[in-house]
């Protein structure tokens, strides 16, 4: 299931606050599954 993947679209401004927390090497997928780890982490620490 790791290896599908699918196209996701996003503004041209979205697609440049991504781009500025992607660390060498990382890709698309490894920032937005950061941010939705840390979302989460939130949601369950005030929840």
């Amino acid at each position: 299931m790791a290896d599908e993947t699918t196209t996701v679209t996003v503004s041209t401004e979205t697609w440049k606050r991504l781009t500025l927390r992607k660390d060498p090497g990382d890709s698309f997928d490894d920032v937005i599954t950061e941010l939705l780890d840390e979302v989460e982490e939130v949601e369950e620490e005030s929840g």
